[in-house]
């Protein structure tokens, strides 16, 4: 949608407080998640890849189980499983036997940690490139109330889980 068709639905709704506040997070989406995705695309990685790799870093050599991952990252185990599955087949993963046999584990492989080295400093330097119209206020403003409105979803149950 043009900024100019945005204007007139804005116009439109305007006493309608709650559905101005809804379009606009989705209409940021809409334009936000496609430039992440090229961003890392570029990297060879997807934003959940990249994610995954940044929480497995975190772990240390020890590791994590799958369900800690999908904890982690707020998914389903069979999201984790394919995640898991891509990144391993791309060697930045490597899955091992937990000790009580009925978990596995995965830790990041020396190209794992070398995928991260190249990609989350240039991503985060286009993240940054990106917020920069933002005070440090309005950031942590913005993050606060996205985590309040997050909250809201899981209460009605809309966790996406």
């Amino acid at each position: 949608m043009r900024d100019d068709e945005a204007g007139f639905l804005q116009t439109a709704v305007a006493d309608d407080l709650e559905t101005l506040v809804i379009h606009n997070l989705l209409r940021t989406h809409g334009r936000l998640h496609p430039l992440l995705e090229a961003d890392l695309r570029r990297r060879d990685l997807t934003a959940a890849q990249l994610n995954a790799l940044l929480v497995l870093r975190a772990a240390g050599d020890d590791g994590l189980r799958m369900s800690e991952i999908g904890e982690r990252l707020v998914v389903t185990r069979a999201n984790v499983t394919g995640l898991v599955d891509r990144l391993e087949k791309q060697g930045l993963v490597a899955r091992t036997a937990h000790r009580d046999r009925r978990a596995t584990l995965v830790r990041l492989t020396v190209e794992g940690r070398k995928a991260i080295e190249r990609a989350a400093p240039a991503h985060a330097r286009m993240l940054a490139a990106l917020t920069d119209c933002l005070s440090e206020r309005e950031k942590r403003t913005l993050i606060r109330l996205l985590t309040k409105l997050r909250r809201r979803l899981r209460e009605l149950g809309g966790d996406g889980r």
